[in-house]
């Protein structure tokens, strides 16, 4: 290929190029997950002052989105966004290499996110032993799906080194790896619609105030966002199967497999960042006008805590802010109730006190 063998099918076709825009994209979107991330971190280490298994996951996925966005960018740097009639044989050749590479930690950025989600709703909702288990086989299908579609990224050549001219060989037929692609966005939207649902539903029986109400459904509930960009890329995998033009075809791919990821993300991060808001805003920014128990040193909370000293009681959601010193509940479903109702640290000693006796 060189840059004289070609026809412009219209005029300023060679001039086209979505490379910078899209890496100006996902840029962008990646530096705002990182701040989600890093204000995850620190809310958690203000309230709780250590870092859960979820978090820890979390951190994995920034990277992962980071090395997503460093190998897309190498990519764009040899033509990916371009016309492949436009760019040399060889720079055409890195271009599809570094694409396809990046979709080993794109894929993995949108679906490990999930694994945290999964975690924290399963302590701050607490859902029964057998809806558990639904959850995490769900989630480790989902997984697998994932990991299969990683494998028929490089194995749909013999050898993988075709893909991007690097060899002579043979392909599968590409529709069986777009059909594919589908089957696990389509799986992958009804699992973010899932994690979605589930919280919004039970925090509909709630009786909380409406701007409690409303932040925790829309933070808890982001995955109706994650679920609507997959649909969309969906609609986007199309240009998988445009194998004469691939690096201009797949760019639009590149992009929303970034966009999905970082919404992943932040969708995960979001629930966690109430001590944060706390702090910055005060109880009051959540409609929480319930004074501090007196002596309180800590007024930081965090949604998911579990009360010191209170037997934890299967099935009872663990929607709870408390502050580290004194055991303040904000919100707490009483076990002989079937609605939440805000108690002062005082009420709640003395429902300790009774449940003890």
């Amino acid at each position: 290929m060189s840059t004289l063998d070609f026809e412009e099918p219209y005029p300023g076709w060679a001039q086209e190029d979505k490379g910078p825009l899209i890496l100006t994209t996902i840029s962008v979107l990646t530096a705002v997950s990182l701040l989600f991330v890093m204000a995850r971190i620190y809310s958690r280490k203000i309230s709780l002052g250590k870092l859960g298994v979820d978090d820890y996951i979390v951190i994995i996925c920034i990277a992962l989105s980071l090395l997503y966005v460093a190998l897309a960018g190498v990519a764009i740097s040899y033509g990916g966004g371009r016309h492949v009639a436009t760019l040399p044989r060889e720079d055409a050749s890195k271009a599809i290499y570094y694409t396809l590479i990046s979709f080993v930690p794109g894929v993995s950025s949108f679906t490990i996110p999930k694994f945290a989600v999964v975690i924290l709703l399963a302590k701050i909702l607490d859902p029964s032993r057998w809806h558990k288990m639904i959850m995490w086989i769900v989630s480790i299908l989902y997984l697998l799906l994932a990991v299969g579609m990683l494998v028929i990224n490089f194995a749909q050549c013999t050898p993988a080194a075709v893909q991007w001219g690097g060899a002579p060989g043979y392909c599968w037929d590409r529709k069986i790896t777009v059909d594919y692609a589908m089957a696990l966005g389509v799986c992958s939207a009804l699992f973010d619609f899932y994690l979605a649902i589930y919280p919004t539903i039970v925090l509909y029986k709630l009786l909380l105030n409406w701007k409690k109400k409303l932040a925790l459904s829309s933070s808890l509930g982001f995955g109706y966002c994650a679920a609507a960009i997959t649909c969309y890329k969906c609609y986007t995998l199309r240009g998988l199967l445009d194998l004469v033009d691939f690096t201009y075809a797949v760019d639009d791919v590149v992009l929303w497999t970034n966009i999905e990821g970082n919404c992943v993300l932040i969708g995960a991060c979001i629930p966690t960042l109430f001590p944060l808001v706390k702090k910055l805003f005060g109880a009051s920014a959540l409609g929480d006008d319930t004074p501090k128990a007196s002596g309180s040193t800590n007024p930081i909370a965090t949604i998911g805590s579990y009360p010191k000293n209170r037997k934890h009681v299967r099935g009872e959601s663990q929607l709870d802010t408390i502050d580290g010193d004194t055991k303040y509940i904000i919100l707490e479903e009483r076990p002989s109730h079937n609605s939440t109702t805000e108690l002062r640290a005082e009420e709640a000693a003395t429902v300790h006190q009774k449940s003890s006796n």
